[in-house]
């Protein structure tokens, strides 16, 4: 089932800080898939994938796009116009004062920011899901099955693995040897992974080569480069880093001093340092699943205006 606002989703939910957001789509074929066979049928469905140099995977992305099945899938993350994000949305309303309108993008109010906002995903799968994978196939058991590469490491060459049905078992079982790995892709989704990033930032940080959608180098460039000329102004107006920090419970991912964490270390190919990195990450997700969702109870029981004052005094 889908709970579609806050009220449904705390009376209703179990445990909801662990709760899927990929759930929302209320689909039972695709809930009821393990979520690494849920991950790569999600990205099966991007129009650009039967685009594919890679045989097997083109022909994996056709057959999801042509049944018909998967059609309304979207970001969980709400930063899309696709599927069922209204749950998502109302937590940002109800925790941070952003309502979507007409536009991808909003002010938040009450908040002191000048910039607009929208929905990411904090800590995504496909940048470590490379380098995973990249090990993997280094092994020498894995050479002759998995040395169909062309270029670079990505999600075409991940999707051509997967729609290989001999390399596909072969791939699922070695994710599944990777410590933390499938905690990761269950976590990844839940309410303590979601966040508002500044307008346009959440695409640039998926494509930017330095960063590479890491959450700690992101953190990182907002704090020292800023973003456009409406949040940190380089350096000029540091303030809305920290207020940023404290508005959206990112204690975690910073020290005392409000320095990012760097939680994968770089330069470190070893399973053993994505590892770390995956442990380190799915703890960061739950505390923050549990503040949040503690916090939506509160607010809850002040009622808005009452919850409002508050996250004006205190974040």
């Amino acid at each position: 089932m889908s709970y579609n606002n806050v009220e449904n989703f705390l009376k209703n939910c179990s445990k909801p800080q662990n709760y899927n957001f990929e759930f929302e789509c209320d689909n039972g074929e695709y809930i009821n898939l393990p979520s690494i066979n849920r991950y790569f049928t999600y990205k099966a469905t991007a129009p650009a994938m039967i685009d594919s140099a890679y045989i097997t995977g083109k022909k994996f992305a056709e057959d999801i796009q042509n049944s018909g099945k998967y059609n309304q899938l979207g970001d969980c993350d709400g930063s899309g116009n696709t599927g069922n994000i209204s749950l998502i949305h109302d937590v940002y309303f109800k925790l941070w004062g952003w309502k979507k309108d007409s536009s991808t993008f909003e002010n938040n109010q009450d908040s002191g920011f000048r910039c607009q906002f929208g929905g990411d995903t904090m800590n995504s799968v496909q940048y470590i899901l490379n380098d995973v994978v990249k090990e993997i196939i280094n092994r020498q058991e894995n050479k002759n099955l998995f040395d169909k590469k062309i270029g670079h490491f990505s999600i075409n060459y991940l999707l051509g693995l997967y729609g290989d049905l001999e390399c596909r078992k072969q791939l699922i079982k070695a994710l599944n040897s990777v410590e933390y790995l499938s905690q990761y892709f269950n976590g990844y989704h839940t309410i303590g992974n979601f966040v508002l990033v500044p307008s346009y930032f959440n695409r640039w940080r998926g494509i930017n080569g330095k960063v590479q959608d890491y959450w700690d180098f992101s953190l990182k460039h907002l704090k020292e480069e800023g973003w456009k000329d409406d949040f940190n102004n380089k350096g000029n107006n540091i303030k809305d880093y920290y207020r940023y920090i404290n508005y959206f419970f990112l204690w975690g991912y910073v020290d005392d001093q409000g320095n990012c964490i760097e939680l994968l270390k770089r330069n470190n190919d070893s399973i053993k340092n994505k590892e770390h990195f995956l442990e380190k990450v799915v703890k960061l997700i739950k505390n923050r699943s549990c503040f949040m969702i503690a916090m939506l109870r509160l607010q809850q029981k002040l009622g808005i205006k009452a919850y409002v004052k508050l996250r004006e005094k205190v974040f």
